[in-house]
């Protein structure tokens, strides 16, 4: 059986919105998380039969208890310094590099003024993001209760000649769009010192949210000026996250073929595989009769980078340095899907 297998990235927190809309098309994903602590997954709804692994790529072990009390220093640092209240929470991710107090002086304060380690300001600063991401889904979960509890109050003491049907607050709930991801070009540089890590086979690379999109795009046109990538799937969520054009026979076995035409294609044989377009139109053809008449969600899409490989579009995004392994192993075209 063919699985739709998708790698999140780079947040670490498996966000309502973003399951629901993954849940219409992949039948699994994985998360990587930055440490072992509290290792508990984002609670499935009734209506989400993905499967959701996590994967700890960097391990504590006896250093947890360290760990979580700098997290546990910083927070309540932040605390008070008015965080929350005088201050925006999102400050605890954007503390400028060039200022007096910078993200990282704090950090080597908190720690204790050891000799900084990436990886492990990677994980803090993952950590905060997570907790951050986690607080506010919470947040907008307890506002939709609220907005259908509203809408039932309404129903009950609405004038039955004035109901015309069903009310829209349920469909109101669910966004159109993916939210931006705060601060990705840093969340993006920590995820990559966890991804190098990860050493089990890679499952397809998800993107969230046109922010990061943008950002990968930026960095494969700034290797291979002139060119730009290659938009080979536009896929159209349902607004209705019950419809799941993805979870079809016909476009699960197309997507797999797609993929496994993708991952066998080089740089140089590239523009000779008829293979990728033919299937790529297939899929379309498919997906457009499923979500006829249906109102529009998110675009689930997927981006082709030609002329690059995926390690060298990624790690220049992350503005980490790439290395290039042997030259006798074939340089595989780049891709990735992204959900917007």
């Amino acid at each position: 059986m063919n699985t739709l297998h998708g790698l999140l990235y780079p947040s670490t927190y498996l966000s309502r919105d973003t399951m629901l809309r993954l849940n219409q098309v992949f039948s699994k994903l994985t998360l990587l998380l930055p440490t072992e602590h509290r290792v508990n997954l984002p609670p499935k709804s009734n209506t989400c039969s993905m499967e959701i692994e996590a994967a700890v790529p960097i391990p504590l072990g006896d250093r947890l208890e360290w760990f979580t009390d700098i997290v546990g220093n910083w927070k309540s640092w932040a605390k008070e310094m008015g965080l929350g209240e005088k201050i925006p929470a999102s400050t605890l991710l954007s503390a400028a590099k060039d200022e007096e107090e910078s993200l990282q002086g704090i950090l080597n304060k908190l720690k204790g003024g050891e000799v900084s380690d990436p990886l492990i300001d990677a994980q803090i600063f993952l950590q905060l993001s997570l907790d951050l991401d986690r607080h506010n889904d919470e947040v907008q979960t307890d506002l939709d209760k609220l907005t259908i509890y509203e809408e039932k109050l309404k129903s009950i003491l609405q004038d039955p000649v004035e109901h015309t049907g069903p009310s829209s607050a349920p469909q109101n709930l669910y966004s159109p769009i993916i939210k931006p991801v705060l601060r990705a070009k840093e969340r993006l540089k920590a995820w990559a010192l966890l991804r190098q890590k990860y050493t089990d086979p890679e499952p397809w690379p998800i993107g969230e949210s046109i922010s990061l999109k943008d950002l990968i795009d930026e960095s494969y046109e700034a290797l291979q000026p002139k060119e730009t990538p290659i938009e080979m799937l536009d896929l159209v969520l349902p607004l209705d996250p019950n419809i799941r054009p993805g979870k079809s026979d016909k476009i699960i076995n197309s997507l797999t073929s797609l993929v496994r035409a993708l991952s066998d294609t080089t740089i140089k044989n590239f523009c000779k595989n008829n293979e990728i377009d033919k299937l790529a139109q297939e899929i379309d053809q498919n997906w457009e009769k499923t979500i006829r008449n249906q109102a529009h969600g998110p675009t689930l899409k997927l981006t082709i980078y030609p002329k690059r490989t995926w390690d060298e579009i990624f790690l220049k995004a992350a503005d980490l340095n790439f290395e290039h392994k042997a030259q006798s192993l074939p340089e595989h075209v780049g891709w990735s899907f992204f959900l917007c």
